[in-house]
């Protein structure tokens, strides 16, 4: 079924055929407050390492997490047993993957890349005392080009054209960007279970895969220069936006507040953070939208007024087509 290992040597899967999640009683108490509520959970220890696996599909994405604590060295072999696609996050620290595709590969901490990978095992030197927490979101190219039909810009990526070996689709990494960031703080604070949890998630998924979609089609020419001033300004504005997600901010109003032109506030939003400043506004106040809607504590007419919705029913709309859900159903269910 899965290929056998020994010794230094600790099997990593990245994806399964079938599974048998663990209950949280076998988790060790210091593991804990790491569990999402809705995932599903593997956790394999002994006198070499530590390792707690989260599992969570939704949809065409299937999210994994990988927290692993080295506490000699070792070698983590990574497999999948079929072939599939894996959007990789880098928490925590850095690895350097042996023998991997057709040249060098890093997994540098706060970095990112889209894997193609074949049912094959790899192998990841881990040093003593190391962690990190492997974060990867699995999708067949076939759903890519499914959903590209309703989100185009996944088109850069679902019209690729994979290697026959393992290997890494992107030109070059990329570092996670604020809007991924948070985008993964908030998947793995999630603490909703069953459909609340489910259609949160997905969009969460689409929206990293938009982001980095927009990453690896922007021309090398447009990756940014270090400048201290121009990015604090932008990560000001961003997290101005983060905490103001209940004003529905507009471009030229945004652009009086910081003092600069709209062409610039656009541009350099968008360069930034791989995402324009229009739909970056939409999404925070759609997740305090959503938010506030699973808390039956508020009611659809407080929350439409503290979001500047001109009715319940206006804001409603806009949630249940941004998540694809029936938001109302959802509270019903609660």
């Amino acid at each position: 079924m899965y290929p056998a290992v020994f010794d230094e040597n600790k099997l990593l899967l990245i994806d399964r055929h079938t599974h048998s999640y663990l209950p949280a009683t076998y988790v060790p108490a210091e593991y804990l407050h790491l569990i999402i509520p809705y995932a599903g959970l593997y956790f394999d220890q002994d006198d070499d390492f530590d390792m707690l696996s989260q599992h969570i599909p939704v949809g065409p994405f299937r999210i994994w997490l990988h927290d692993i604590y080295a506490k000699k060295d070792i070698v983590l072999r990574p497999y999948t047993p079929f072939h599939l696609w894996a959007l990789h996050f880098m928490y925590e620290d850095s690895l350097r993957p042996q023998h991997f595709g057709s040249g060098e590969l890093m997994l540098n901490e706060k970095e990112c890349n889209l894997f193609n990978l074949h049912a094959e095992l790899h192998e990841v030197p881990m040093p003593a005392g190391a962690k990190i927490l492997s974060f990867h979101i699995n999708i067949q190219q076939s759903d890519l080009v499914w959903l590209d039909k309703a989100y185009p810009g996944l088109q850069h990526l679902s019209r690729k054209r994979p290697d026959k070996i393992s290997g890494v689709l992107n030109t070059r990494p990329y570092r996670i960007n604020a809007v991924c960031n948070m985008l993964i703080q908030r998947m793995i604070s999630c603490r909703y279970i069953e459909d609340q949890a489910r259609h949160f998630l997905y969009r969460c998924c689409l929206d990293l895969f938009l982001n980095f979609a927009q990453q690896d089609a922007a021309a090398p020419e447009t990756a940014l220069i270090a400048n201290e001033t121009q990015a604090g300004l932008f990560y000001q504005i961003f997290a101005y936006l983060l905490e103001h997600p209940h004003v529905p901010h507009d471009q030229v109003e945004l652009a009086k507040m910081f003092n600069m032109s709209g062409p610039q506030l656009v541009q350099g939003f968008r360069r930034y953070f791989s995402i324009g400043i229009t739909p970056f506004i939409q999404m925070v106040r759609m997740m305090l939208v959503y938010n506030r809607m699973m808390e039956k504590s508020f009611s659809l007419g407080m929350i439409a007024a503290a979001t500047g919705y001109r009715s319940k029913d206006e804001m409603v709309a806009e949630v249940q087509k941004y998540y694809n859900c029936d938001v109302i159903a959802l509270r019903r269910s609660m």
